[in-house]
């Protein structure tokens, strides 16, 4: 699909190619020798390179139907988000770090990727997947390379509220087998950011054999395994740092647990009570006190009190 994407473009700029100035041409022929490198470069240092001005070079975007080289820009960053190698994300975000802090670039970063989520992923989005997840009998969430700390994350979550999860991070045989034999009656929950592994694509062909309902969570209607689920949610990620901007979509799985969690809260506040007797009886954690209260009843909590999700959901 990538591909399709990049000859569209290649094949605008061919077909308006002999309309073009002497000026234009260049800059459209720089553009075909390596237009990757167009993303590590601002429109001055394409202008500088094609010996042409800043304002040619927004007159020739134009010319390929966008609006101005902002839009156009914006155009490259979705081609290439799938085809950048680490370094090259390395060397784009270090550019944009140059004239600011790191932190406050990245924490503006988070800022904008938490604003967009709000605005991608509806209310009755969030529910329907819940109900999906709450209803299943048993799920396997996995995810692969930098998306495994996601599924690591929602998984450990989610085991505390509902019985039959498994996390698949490692394209294991145990998992596989475990398909092969329960595909009809489990839910395959793929988490899969750019760069798409390959594995991931793999496991959603495989569970589709055995008839597994498979539920995907990505970043575009392009990604590949968005294309195999039978149902999705998508959530945008701007950035383009080697280190993938997770933050919000943390946020999101953890909302989701929320969500899947008031279901049924009692029996949800019955499950976290019995791990965290266990969790009292080995001593997992620190803690000051010298006797721990034994007397704990999740039923005598009020569920009309606006109790918090960290409440709730305590980690333990």
């Amino acid at each position: 699909m990538i591909e399709t994407v990049r000859k569209d473009l290649f094949d605008q700029i061919i077909r308006i190619r002999p309309e073009l100035s002497p000026k234009k041409r260049r800059v459209a022929d720089f553009m075909m020798e390596d237009y990757k490198r167009l993303f590590l470069m601002s429109a001055k240092e394409i202008a500088e390179n094609c010996q042409v001005s800043e304002p040619t070079i927004t007159r020739f975007v134009m010319d390929l139907g966008f609006n101005g080289y902002g839009e156009f820009e914006q155009y490259l960053k979705r081609l290439l988000r799938d085809e950048l190698t680490s370094v090259e994300r390395l060397l784009k975000s270090s550019r944009e770090t140059d004239e600011t802090s790191t932190l406050k670039a990245y924490s503006q970063n988070t800022v904008m990727n938490l604003e967009n989520l709000v605005k991608s992923v509806s209310e009755e989005e969030l529910k329907s997947l819940a109900t999906m997840i709450y209803n299943a009998e048993s799920v396997m969430v996995a995810g692969y390379k930098a998306s495994a700390t996601l599924a690591f994350y929602f998984g450990y979550l989610l085991n505390k509220i509902k019985e039959g999860v498994f996390i698949e991070t490692l394209h294991s045989w145990e998992n596989l087998d475990y398909i092969a034999l329960h595909g009809k009656s489990l839910l395959v929950f793929v988490i899969s950011f750019p760069r798409y592994p390959f594995r991931a694509i793999k496991l959603i062909e495989y569970a589709k054999q055995y008839e597994a309902e498979v539920v995907c969570l990505s970043d575009s209607l392009k990604s590949p395994v968005v294309n195999l689920a039978d149902y999705y949610v998508v959530i945008d990620m701007e950035g383009f740092s080697f280190v993938d901007p997770f933050a919000h979509i943390i946020t999101f799985l953890g909302a989701l647990v929320h969500e899947i969690a008031y279901h049924d809260k009692k029996a949800t506040a019955r499950r976290l009570s019995k791990i965290e007797d266990g969790v009292r009886r080995r001593r997992d954690f620190f803690s000051e006190e010298k006797e721990v209260q034994k007397d704990y009843d999740p039923l005598k909590i009020d569920f009309n009190d606006n109790i918090s999700i960290g409440k709730l959901l305590a980690d333990e």
